[in-house]
């Protein structure tokens, strides 16, 4: 069931009815509380994480900041994949189970609509502009592009087998899909929906992410244990190990690092970009898949589908300074973090 904060009233008092026995401090006193009692009641102004629930059919509104879920979504049914339209004050969620995606308003955390795509939806993006939402199917081999504006309007096009993972390049031209099953990535054309190249990477590819600078697609292989970092111009790929049954990465604002969700071995990785080499590993909750760095508070954010938890990771001491009670299998697949104004 959906929750959401009410607005709390308050009744400033009427300053007229003071005594005359208050002094000055008492006064300034009495209305810096009124001034944060105003304060509070303003909207959120942290970096907000929306936690896909697959198995409650909810989004969770984490508050990264204050360590606390605000508010508790109804969508879909099997939500998954997470794709942020800031500019819209939108967020998508897809749906695997009833073939919709859910768009949540950002601003009050409430449903809008359901959107029927008909296919398996687990995998989302969006183009950069947000005029183009991309659904991945994962029972067939292809994405659906969908006109944001008029999510009537849709197109399909081929992809590889069982694509999972999508990606938008930073200039927004060319799209990436990880297939799960043909262990490669699609690169499409944005304009026509045709594709530039299939390049074969570790077995299993299943998320992506880009480097903040916008040069490098990072893949998660799955059965590999690697991570595959491929130019996204020339193509040109190397490899780097994991743990064990990585799902996620998440890149640190200065490239030097890359945190992997090792979903068999319930840690997360720190690699060292420069070297490859993994500097530390940080035990988190039961299989953990989605993963993303918070930037405004340079916390690494982990959604553990198996223990129903989130974990939050200083990245500067690389160790867990909070875990939050999430409901039902929490995967946030894709990028799944709302940057505050």
């Amino acid at each position: 069931m959906s929750t959401h904060h009410s607005h709390n009233r308050f009744t400033p008092m009427r300053l007229f009815f003071l005594p005359t026995i208050y002094s000055a401090k008492q006064f300034q006193a009495m209305l810096l509380g009124l001034i944060l009692v105003a304060h509070s009641l303003q909207p959120h102004a942290g970096n907000l994480a929306y936690i896909t629930n697959q198995g409650s059919d909810t989004v969770s509104v984490l508050e990264i900041d204050k360590k606390l879920v605000s508010h508790t979504i109804a969508v879909g049914k099997a939500p998954v994949g997470v794709a942020i339209a800031a500019k819209q004050q939108r967020v998508y969620i897809s749906n695997a189970n009833s073939q919709t995606v859910s768009v949540i308003n950002s601003n009050t955390q409430q449903k809008l609509q359901d959107i029927a795509v008909h296919v398996q939806a687990v995998g989302i993006a969006l183009s950069r502009d947000e005029n183009t939402l991309y659904v991945a199917d994962w029972g067939g081999e292809q994405v659906v592009a969908i006109d944001t504006a008029h999510p009537e309007k849709q197109k399909t096009f081929k992809a590889g087998k069982t694509p999972s993972g999508l990606l938008v390049s930073a200039d927004n031209k060319k799209l990436f899909i990880a297939n799960r099953d043909s262990n490669d990535i699609t690169v499409v054309d944005t304009k026509t929906l045709k594709t530039i190249a299939q390049i074969p990477v570790g077995l299993h590819p299943f998320a992506l992410t880009l480097s903040p600078d916008g040069h490098t697609l990072f893949v998660v292989n799955v059965v590999s244990n690697t991570l595959t970092l491929l130019n996204v111009e020339t193509y040109q790929s190397k490899t780097v190990k994991t743990g064990q049954h990585p799902y996620g990465v998440a890149i640190s604002p200065d490239s030097r690092w890359a945190y992997v969700s090792n979903n068999h071995a319930e840690t997360v990785s720190v690699i060292d970009l420069s070297n490859g080499n993994t500097v530390k590993t940080i035990a988190v909750g039961e299989f953990p898949e989605g993963i993303e760095y918070d930037v405004a508070s340079q916390q690494v954010v982990v959604a553990n589908w198996g223990s129903d938890t989130v974990s939050l990771i200083d990245a500067h001491t690389n160790t867990v300074t909070g875990t939050i009670a999430s409901p039902k299998l929490c995967r946030s697949f894709g990028q799944f973090i709302l940057q505050a104004k």
